[in-house]
């Protein structure tokens, strides 16, 4: 997510100041912005493989303990570093080496003590998840936030130089060398017969080799620009208290936006196994159905990150015409992210739900859980608007917002597990994930709609989006039901063909649906992957 550019309003006296920002450092935004989507991407597939060799039972273990890194890694990556350039940025530059000195010392006691609480709570974590085994996992896991204070400090100190390139190569060769090492330690564990927890703590320790890539690769920038850091010393006491207070809370907040999904996680990892055995369902088989359910979740990154991929990148023009109070293209800009958001989202969720079958048997083998999968999927549309329209408040300074509904949506969803698990099972947890994702969304547009006014203001073509998401159903539905008349699933390369075909002929249902109805202007094809070809095919000769 580009979010290194957003204004920061917490009540603390956290806003950016009203400078114009250097086009080097815009350029520099979209190389972030381009390297976050190359993570995210590499993230969700690696989790397929990773199922294929450890099954549902594994893919279960490393699910249980994923949020805790999921939340280190955003804590270090977009959170802390955002505000402590803007904390830099703030100060007068002799005290650049006092304060970068005085935030690593201040994280690095409190991840200190956040690592101590989670290492010692590690058995009563793994007792509320009904499973003694997960102490291991767990504790390997905790490990991950004693990176947090250095990665977060050279990145921070980078960005608020204007330069972005060392925080995108250094996630880049985080997650590189993270992905490689969880498959390559699982397929040789798997091949020696060693249980899945051990495995599980072996992907996560991957993870934490990923982290110390990072950190070598920032700090061979730093040797390049150890002259402008110079020898480090501390600011007052008076000064240092304040200060963390101020990048704590604001570093939390951005990361809360930023892992949602991850924190939803994190609720059904707590839930689902004691909800399941509360239908009666035996222990091994409840791990085993959680691992099931957790098949979705790469599906559901792919799906938002697809969905947001072209939205995202329009969110620090939001926050710089925020800066220079031009309202009408904060609409503009607010209205176009919007809408290819819920346009792609939806597609993606609609898709996604009709072909889940085969698309669950080519990428995991089997079509266990396709019910709960396809229910997950609408979670696809919801999570993209809640993502897209989080970061739009963001670019608005208005932060707090998306916070307070992504902690309600917390609650929300474990009362709802609560009740929903011991009736249905994992589809239960599906119906609550969706159900939270579209508060989070609903809440963020009506915010959204207030400071804005956008949805007056611009078009939004909703009922022919709609109408086009019908023919596109319907299409792919009637696609693959005919390849599975003529051409039976037998083994997984078949169904990946059904899945892919039906997937590729209901979007080109879509695309013509949506241009035919003159959706988009000229301005938001030129946005899209050849976007002027696509001007001169359906506009221009149509015209003339």
């Amino acid at each position: 997510m580009a979010c290194q550019v957003f204004f920061i309003d917490l009540g603390g006296g956290l806003m950016f100041n009203q400078t114009e920002l250097q086009k080097s450092f815009w350029k520099g935004t979209l190389v972030v912005s381009g390297a976050a989507l190359l993570v995210k991407i590499l993230s969700a597939f690696y989790r397929i493989p990773y199922q294929n060799i450890a099954g549902d039972l594994g893919l279960y273990v490393y699910q249980q303990v994923y949020p805790f890194y999921a939340i280190a890694f955003a804590l270090s990556l977009y959170g802390f570093p955002l505000i402590i350039s803007k904390v830099l940025s703030e100060n007068e530059l002799q005290h650049t080496k006092e304060t970068l000195t005085t935030i690593l010392i201040g994280l690095s006691s409190f991840f200190g003590l956040i690592f101590l609480l989670l290492y010692i709570a590690a058995p009563a974590i793994a007792d509320a998840m009904n499973d003694p085994l997960l102490v291991k996992p767990l504790r390997v896991a905790s490990y991950s936030f004693l990176f947090v204070p250095v990665l977060s400090v050279i990145r921070g100190f980078f960005q608020g130089e204007k330069e972005m390139t060392p925080t995108a190569i250094s996630q880049v060769v985080e997650q590189f060398f993270r992905v490689s090492l969880i498959l390559i330690l699982t397929i040789w564990l798997v091949s020696r017969g060693v249980d899945h927890y051990t495995v599980g703590s072996a992907a996560v320790f991957g993870g934490l080799i990923g982290s110390m890539a990072s950190i070598v690769v920032l700090l061979l920038y730093v040797k390049k620009k150890a002259t402008a850091i110079g020898p480090l010393s501390l600011l007052s006491l008076k000064r240092t208290a304040p200060l963390m207070v101020s990048v704590i809370r604001g570093g939390f907040a951005i990361c809360i936006t930023t892992v949602m999904f991850a924190l939803f996680q994190l609720v059904d990892a707590l839930q689902v196994v004691p909800g399941l055995e509360k239908m009666g369902v035996d222990l091994l088989e409840a791990k085993v159905s959680k691992g099931v359910f957790d098949r979705g979740q790469p599906l559901l990154q792919l799906g938002t990150v697809l969905a947001t991929s072209m939205a995202l990148p329009l969110i620090p023009y939001i926050a710089k015409s925020t800066r220079e109070r031009d309202h009408e293209k904060i609409i503009n800009l607010t209205g176009q992210t919007l809408k290819f958001s819920f346009i792609i989202g939806g597609a993606a969720a609609v898709g996604l739900a009709i072909i889940i079958s085969p698309t669950n048997d080519f990428l995991y083998e089997d079509t266990n859980g396709s019910i709960a999968l396809g229910i997950l999927a609408a979670a696809i549309l919801f999570g993209s608007i809640a993502i897209t329209s989080s970061a739009i408040l963001q670019g608005l300074g208005k932060i707090g917002y998306p916070v307070l509904f992504i902690m309600i949506a917390l609650v929300i969803k474990a009362i709802l597990n609560l009740w929903l698990i011991p009736i249905w099972g994992i589809s239960g947890a599906a119906i609550t994930t969706v159900i939270s994702t579209a508060f989070v969304a609903c809440c963020n547009l009506i915010m959204v709609q207030r400071l804005t006014n956008v949805f007056q203001m611009q078009r939004f073509y909703s009922l022919k989006v709609v109408f086009s998401l019908v023919l596109m159903a319907v299409g792919t539905f009637l696609w693959k039901e005919l390849w599975l008349i003529f051409q039976p699933v037998e083994d997984r390369v078949v169904a990946g063909l059904v899945a892919l075909t039906s997937a590729v002929f209901g979007a080109l249902i879509y695309l013509i649906a949506l241009m035919n109805q003159k959706v988009w202007n000229d301005e938001e094809l030129e946005m899209l992957p050849k976007g002027k070809y696509l001007i001169k095919w359906f506009y221009r000769e149509r015209s003339g």
